[in-house]
This record gives C-alpha cells, sequence and structure tokens, in this order.
C-alpha cells in the first residue's frame, strides 16, 4: 500500500468522525432546545420536569460532541506516512481484520477493505508494538501474524 492508498483510508476515517461529530451536534441542538420552556406558557410539574431531564441529557450529549471532537483531532495529528513497523499511524491486519492503529473508530470500508481503530492504550497493542509484516505474536491464549502493515 502506498502513501496515497494510506491518504485515502485517513481521508475516510476523517470523513466518518466529521459524520459522527455532526450528528451529535444535532442531538445537542435538539435537546438544548428541548430543554428551554416558553415563558408565555403556564409551566406544569410535568413540563419543567421534560425540561429537566431534557438539560440533563444535553450535558451527556455535550460529552459525547466533546469526545469526538478530541477523538478528530487525534486523527487528524496521526502521523499517516508508510510503516514499516507497526506504530499510531500504521494500517495493521491479522487474522483477517485491518486496524488503524493509535484511534478509536468504528468500522469503516475504504477502497473495499473494511478498517477498524485500535488504541494505542489497548492491551492488544502492546503485544503488537513494533512488529513488522510477517511477525507473530501472543495475544488472548492464540498466536496471531501481522499479514498486513503500511
Amino acid at each position: 500500500m502506498d502513501a496515497d492508498a494510506k491518504q485515502r483510508v485517513k481521508d475516510a476515517l476523517i470523513a466518518q468522525a466529521e459524520a459522527g461529530l455532526r450528528s451529535s451536534q444535532a442531538s445537542v441542538a435538539e435537546h438544548d432546545s428541548a430543554a428551554m420552556l416558553d415563558s408565555d406558557v403556564a409551566d406544569s410539574v410535568d413540563d419543567l420536569s421534560q425540561s429537566g431531564e431534557a438539560a440533563d441529557l444535553g450535558g451527556l450529549l455535550d460529552d459525547v460532541e466533546d469526545r469526538q471532537k478530541r477523538i478528530l483531532a487525534q486523527i487528524k495529528g496521526l502521523d499517516f506516512g508508510v510503516k514499516s513497523a507497526v506504530a499510531p499511524g500504521a494500517l495493521v491486519g491479522f487474522d483477517g481484520n485491518r486496524y488503524v492503529v493509535g484511534v478509536v473508530a468504528e468500522a469503516f470500508e475504504c477502497d473495499g477493505a473494511t478498517y477498524e481503530g485500535l488504541s494505542s492504550d489497548s492491551p492488544i497493542y502492546a503485544s503488537l508494538k513494533g512488529l513488522g509484516r510477517g511477525d507473530t505474536f501472543s495475544f488472548g491464549g492464540r498466536e496471531h501474524r501481522v499479514d498486513f502493515l503500511a
């Protein structure tokens, strides 16, 4: 895999993260408006309760939005240069699956392949760090082989 192909993977990952962020922002806006009470309307106990619940949920959604902003910044900051060893920014494959090292991300498609994020804080990363294509490692009581690395 060359640098252009890796850039397409990064672009697809960024597009997914940006879509998730837009969705979170829309949810926050929706719940913020639900939390607002019209001052011209008599407020019932039920209205106040629902408004309070919407405000609480809006706060939780703000946290999700902030997390997604941090993930997007992390993705954009990764060095996606071609790698010869597993490190953040590498694309690594084993057991028929492919991963983007250094980020948390749901599965996404690019150029006919499916990728997922693999956090550098995850236990399996400790077993993979520094390995090259063809190297083997043990994790979860099983032997695995790095069959893809870019």
